[in-house]
Parts: structure tokens; sequence; C-alpha cells
């Protein structure tokens, strides 16, 4: 069940990520039009004198530029071209006409002309780098615009082209006659493109389309075709009757996109239905696991303690220890991990398994000592005690020396190198503590591993919430899946809130974690205790093993002092047997061992995270380009480089 999880998991975040990926196009500039507004003259002999004016945000684009299709089957040359920008204060200034094509043409510059044998364009500098709303007009004639048949004229044209690369928040549009009709039916109409366009005769000589929120690469065009002859002067003529064809062909199209919005409509309402079904099961859910958090209890110790001054269990390595002490704080452990490995140096010293000695630089180095008392030892310091061998045995490599390894002194430097040159071998042996303590811990009845999944399953499910709600809210474009990610959220945080409740230590699991953050706070105020209260000096070696691994150690030395003057005398000390009690306090050891352990664990991690790098084989920076083009079938294409 938990690979099946982790597949989809890893499936919908490549699908995420995917859909991120190529949905991201990258060229030169942006754009976007407030506003495209067309203004078209028909005059008798069939040219159509078009203006537009593009009302427009521009961002770091040095030429704008529409294109045309040439195709002198559907219309003649384009003549006639001007470009101007109407200012803040109404007023129009006309562009200079360079006359010749340029990929970037300077500012205030323009030129329309021919850029090969079946292409038109129109380009103009606008040089803008920052983010503005500019409005601009340019405006061109088409000759034989206007064709005119047996039975009727027809002006068919495509406004923008379905290589347009710029959206556009609104399209209008007005088309005038050179003349009315007599007879209002004689005027007919059609328009192509998104579905929720408009198009309608004003009056007998003029149309109007009104097209909203139009995306990139969508296509508007319009169809007039008039009964009555109002081009008299037109010479495009072809003496063949054409508007039953034109019917016909206006009637498939006009059944098409009812077909399509009958689909359109359906679907809307299927997904109407399946996103109250979702938000209702989200909700659902939501209550149920409401429901859910309300009753599992979280697991309390039967009794608090401010200090605990005996040992929760005696036989407790410091990593067993550090497993209850820092359980339920995620990574608690690892952050911490060079403190507990001191710990168990300390723990291993105590049992004679290895020493610590000190020059007259104090400058600390370990010997390991290879005694009987090895085969004591648990599972967590038996690891910590041969990576040591291993150190030593690879400083004696290195060194070619024939001394014996357990006459090798190790100094934190030897393993920061080892950790550096063999950081496999150094970080499995210090990152198995963890899971070495977690078994301890389950034979001894304080962790149980069926309420560790049951969390971890819980876990799993507020990731997947949580991923399903960053979903959600990418999906800006769309309104109902938005909806879903404040239902998704809440469920997310309630199964959050569950895995945190159900705990995975038993209750004599917390039980024994209560004694031990007790007695962390009792070493770390005994100096404030009655005389009588305060242990002997010899259990403050054991004491010590614990202090490191929960980070006090230094505070715990600084109360030793006051209670025990005789640590300062060096004699007292070793004579007494607490050789490395008095050498914790002569030198910082949080600053000569926990540092240094902190300084080998994190170099081995960057070892690590570098081989891996390398060996991922690189990778390559990918950058899609669009290339401009004409729009559609007839005029045109429009975008910024």
């Amino acid at each position: 069940m938990k690979k099946k999880l982790k597949y989809f998991l890893s499936a919908l975040i490549i699908l995420v990520f995917v859909i991120l990926w190529f949905s991201t196009t990258s060229y030169a500039g942006t754009q976007k039009l407030n506003s495209l507004n067309y203004d078209v003259e028909l005059n008798s002999d069939g040219t159509a004198k078009i203006s537009e004016t593009w009302d427009i945000q521009v961002y770091d684009t040095n030429t704008l530029f529409k294109t045309f299709d040439l195709d002198e089957t559907k219309y003649g040359e384009i003549t006639n071209v001007k470009v101007s920008e109407i200012t803040k204060t109404g007023e129009e200034v006309t562009f200079e006409d360079t006359k010749e094509y340029s990929y970037h043409v300077k500012k205030g510059g323009f030129y329309g002309l021919k850029t090969n044998s079946k292409e038109f364009e129109i380009a103009w500098g606008v040089s803008i780098s920052s983010r503005e709303n500019r409005k601009y007009k340019i405006s061109y004639e088409v000759k034989d615009a206007v064709k005119t048949y047996n039975d009727c004229s027809e002006f068919y044209w495509q406004f923008i082209g379905e290589k347009n690369e710029i959206p556009a928040d609104r399209v209008i549009g007005t088309i005038k006659l050179p003349k009315g009709v007599n007879e209002i039916d004689n005027l007919r109409v059609w328009a192509h493109g998104p579905l929720e366009g408009n198009i309608e005769r004003v009056d007998n000589k003029t149309v109007s389309f009104d097209v909203s929120k139009l995306s990139a690469e969508a296509m508007v065009e319009v169809r007039i075709a008039t009964l009555e002859n109002v081009f008299t002067l037109n010479k495009n003529i072809s003496k063949v009757d054409k508007f039953d064809s034109i019917i016909k062909e206006e009637t498939k199209w006009a059944n098409r996109a009812n077909n399509e919005r009958i689909i359109i409509i359906a679907l809307e309402i299927a997904l109407i239905i399946v996103s109250f079904g979702i938000i209702i099961l989200f909700i659902c859910l939501a209550i149920k696991y409401a429901i859910k958090l309300y009753k599992t209890t979280v697991v309390m110790p039967e009794t608090k303690y401010d200090y605990f001054r005996d040992f929760p269990d005696e036989d407790a390595t410091p990593a067993e220890a550090a497993f209850l002490y820092y359980f339920n704080k995620q990574t608690a452990f690892t952050n911490n991990i060079s403190k507990i490995v001191s710990a168990t140096l300390l723990s291993l010293a105590r049992k004679k398994a290895i020493s610590f000695e000190q020059d007259e630089k104090s400058k600390i180095y370990i010997t390991v000592n290879n005694s009987k008392e090895i085969e004591k030892l648990k599972q967590d310091e038996t690891n910590i005690w041969e990576l040591l061998y291993n150190i030593a045995e690879y400083k004696k490599t290195i060194s070619k020396s024939e001394e014996d390894i357990k006459n090798i002194k190790i100094s934190m430097g030897d393993i920061e190198q080892y950790a550096k040159n063999k950081d496999k071998q150094f970080l499995s042996k210090i990152e198995s503590l963890e899971k070495i303590a977690k078994a301890e811990e389950t034979k001894k009845g304080n962790y149980d591993e069926k309420t560790e999944k049951l969390a971890n399953k819980w876990s799993n499910k507020s990731v997947v919430y949580y991923i399903l709600t960053f979903v959600f809210i990418c999906m800006l474009f769309l309104i109902v899946p938005i909806i879903f990610a404040v239902p998704c959220l809440i469920c997310a945080v309630l199964c959050t809130m569950i895995a945190k409740k159900t705990r995975a230590l038993t209750q004599k699991g917390v039980n024994e974690r209560e004694k031990w953050r007790a007695l962390k706070r009792y070493m770390e105020d005994f100096s404030l205790l009655k005389e009588r209260e305060v242990p002997e000096l010899i259990l403050w070696e054991k004491y010590l093993v614990y202090a490191t691994a929960f980070g006090i150690s230094d505070k715990v030395l600084q109360q030793l002092k006051i209670k025990y003057p005789e640590l300062q005398d060096e004699n007292f000390m070793i004579n007494n047997g607490y050789s490395y009690i008095y050498m914790m306090n002569k030198i910082n050891f949080d600053r000569a061992v926990v540092s240094g352990m902190q300084k080998a664990y994190g170099a081995g991690l960057q070892e690590r995270a570098a081989r891996n790098y390398s060996s991922g084989g690189g990778y390559r920076r990918r950058v899609l380009w669009r290339w401009t083009a004409a729009g559609g079938r007839w005029p045109d294409g429009m975008g910024g480089r």
C-alpha cells in the first residue's frame, strides 16, 4: 500500500511539473490587449479601408507587428499603411515610414511591406522595457476585398488569425457598407470564432461585432453577403451563383456550433454536478476527519515530574535516551546527531572501550581499546566503536605505520578527513543510530510500530491533500477547482493533526519520556537544590553522558564547578578516577568534540551530496521558442519581439 502511494504521489508531482513546464513558453517580451477596435469602411469599388486601435499592455518589447498571408484569389494588394500612437491626452503622433524591413524597428518608425512573396507585414518600434499601457492606431487599405457574384456580393475577412500571439480582453468592430440595402433581409452577416461572440446588423448599412476574453491563438472572422449590388464600381467579379453555397456552408457551420454549444452546456452541467459532488465529498471527509481527530486521544504521562533524579533506564544508551527525549520533534534526532554521537563516545570511555587524551595544546585524541568489554556493548555503541576502529585502520593505511591500531591516536581532524574520503561508510554508521534505538525501544515496549504505520498513513494522506490543494490553486483559470482547494486544505490540516496526535510511543514509552525530560530539568537546576539532594560526584560521569546527548553538558559542568571545588584539582581528579570529567571541565568539550563531530557529519553529507549530483549526469536547460507567423487562412497574425 505504501509503495502504491509513493508511486501515486510521484506521478502526481511529475504531472504538475509537466503541465507547468509545457505551459511556459519563452519568447521576447509579453503583451496583452485591453481592447482591439476595428473600424472598416467598404467602398463601392470593393476596397476596404481598415483602421485598428490597439489599447495594449506591453512589457519588455522592442517591436510590435501584424502579418498577412498574401493570396490573390482572396484579396488584392495592401496599400496606404499608416501607424500612429494616441497619447494619454488624445493627441495622435504619426510614426515615420522607414520603407525597409527590420527585425527591430527604431522607436517612432514603422514599415508596411512584403517580407516575402507570401507575406505582408506591418511593424512599428515601441522600445518599452518596463510594463506600460499604450494605444496605437494602424490603418491600411485592402484592394479587391469584396467579391461580386451573379446573385450577391461577399466580404469575408479574418480580422485575427489562429496564430495570433496576443490575448485580448475585448475585440470590437464596425463594418460600414458604401450605402444601405433597401431590404434589411438582403444584408446577411455571420461571424466565426469563440462561441460567446456576438454579431448584429445595426442598420441597413452597418454591421458590428463584439468578442470578450479572446485567448491567444483564437481567430475572429466576419462574413457579409449582400443580395443587392451596393458595390457598383467593383471590378472583382466572378460570374457564378454563390449565395446558395454560402447559405449551405454557414448553415453547416451554425449547426456544428450549436452542437458544440449543446455539448459545452452538457459538459458544464456535468462539471457543476461533479464539482458539487467533489465538494460534498471533501466536506464529508473533513467532517469524518474532524470526528476522528476529536476521538483520537493523546497518550499523556501517568505521572508528571518537575525533576527526576534517578536514571529512567539504567542500561539505556545515549541514542536510546535521545530517541525518547527528542521524540515527536520532527528530525530532532538527526539535527542533534553530533551531540548523540559525542555522548556515545563518553559512554564508550566510561566502559573502557576507548580512551580520551589531551596534549599540551589541549587537543583531544581518542584511542581505541580492544578489550573484552567490547563484547558487552550494545549495538549502537558497537557501531560507533567500529567506526573509530575503521578510522584508526584508515589512518594507519594512509600513514603506512607499523603501529598497532589500539595505539593509534585519532584526532577530530582525522574523523573529519575520514568522513570526507569515506562518506558512505561514515554516514551509514552514524545514521544507523536512530534505527537501532527505535528497534531497541520497540523491544522494551516503549515504541509501537503498528501505531507508527497508522501515523504514517495519516501523514501520507495529508501530503496527498496538500498536493491536490496546490494543484487546485495553480489552476487559476478554472473557477470550480479553486473552490475545491478550501475543503481539500481543511482535510490536509485535519490529517496532519491526527497524525501528530497518533503517537507511536506506548503508555510505557510516554512515561519514560517524561522521566528523561524531568532528568534533564534536574541536571539543569541541580545547583539550586539542597545539599542532600545532590548526588555523589562519581554519578556525574553517567549524568554527563546524557547531558551531552540532551545538549546541556556545558551548563552542567558550570554548575559542577560551584558544587564541587575539587574539580579544579588535577591530582585529585585523576587519582580518584575522574579523568574524563576533569578533561571535560578543563577544556570546552562542546567546542572540541561536539563541534568536531558536527563538522565531520557535515563534511560527510556534503561529500555524499556532491557524489550524488555528479552521478546524475548534469542537466540541460530547455527553452521553447515560438516563431511568429501570419494568422489563419486569411489575415492576420499579431505579436511582439
